[in-house]
């Protein structure tokens, strides 16, 4: 296994085929033919000593562990198209990139951009859509926007940007006289995870019907759906804060507060004046735009 990084196009070979889930759409991906690809897979499990598909009649499935291994190398291989990316934009002018929930980023981080660019004038802001584990070895990107416990991570900074809640909302028009009266409304999903209006109900105390939810990819398609009138959606707090501001949206039942927070994270040795400038941008936001949320009756 020493000498694995040998074989790193074979490593590309196979997460382009666990991703795309065949050979002819990885060779296409790739600009090779397919029996170039076949042949890489064959190398790599040589090499590796292991299967890494149950072949079945034109059909390839990836063994459990194999399945990890390509999930590892697709993030590994983000990690180096960014970290070449930054250094590409580094010898043009400054950059940060921002990671943080696709939500996140569309309802609440965009539509205040123009305010963050103005703060930090002359450096340019990549946004990323990210919902998955942090690393403090990923150097790609420069500062995380998270939501959960306070877990201190060997190597991270975390400051708290504000309380984490979530709770369910409906199109003003569609407001109910009696605010129980939502959870009788088409409740509005996502894919995954499946449990968010259990874990709602038990947290805050409301029970729900066990009829259907209606399920999207996205929490972000859900709440669209929410303020076009399609049912009632369960989302979380700064999502949902300028809709509510404006009175696009209502929370008949308020948002209920969870044991987590909004963290900024960056790592250690990266901090500089323009984190703690960020960081600053980012609590004074969050607490303006959560007020004006409560603001409303």
């Amino acid at each position: 296994m020493t000498d694995i990084l040998d074989h790193l196009g074979a490593l590309r070979v196979f997460e382009a085929v666990a991703r795309l889930g065949s050979v002819r759409n990885a060779a296409a991906e790739l600009s090779v033919t397919d029996g170039a690809v076949s042949k890489q897979l064959r190398q790599l499990e040589a090499v590796l000593d292991i299967e890494l598909f149950i072949r079945g009649h034109r059909k390839l499935i990836l063994t459990e562990e194999a399945a990890k291994l390509s999930l590892t190398l697709g993030d590994s291989f983000q990690a180096i198209v960014r970290a070449a990316d930054n250094l590409k934009r580094a010898a043009r002018r400054s950059a940060i990139n921002i990671a943080a929930p696709g939500t996140f980023l569309v309802r609440w981080l965009l539509p205040r951009l123009p305010s963050l660019e103005a703060r930090i004038k002359g450096t340019e802001i990549n946004l990323i859509s990210w919902n998955k584990d942090l690393l403090a070895s990923d150097r790609s990107i420069d500062i995380h926007i998270v939501v959960g416990k306070d877990n201190d991570m060997p190597g991270l900074s975390r400051e708290r940007l504000g309380p984490e809640t979530f709770g369910p909302v409906v199109r003003a028009a569609d407001m109910p006289d009696d605010p129980t009266a939502v959870l009788s409304m088409r409740r509005l999903g996502t894919s995954w995870p499946t449990a968010m209006w259990r874990n709602w109900s038990a947290e805050s105390g409301h029970a729900v019907p066990d009829d259907d939810v209606l399920r999207f990819e996205r929490l972000l398609f859900a709440i669209e759906a929410a303020e076009a009138g399609m049912g009632v959606a369960l989302a979380p707090g700064p999502s949902v804060w300028d809709a509510l501001a404006s009175g696009r949206l209502r929370a008949p039942l308020g948002l209920h507060a969870r044991d987590g927070s909004w963290f900024m994270v960056w790592r250690t040795d990266q901090s500089t004046g323009l984190h703690m400038s960020i960081l600053r941008w980012f609590q004074k936001e969050f607490e303006r735009s959560e007020a004006a949320a409560l603001a409303v009756k």
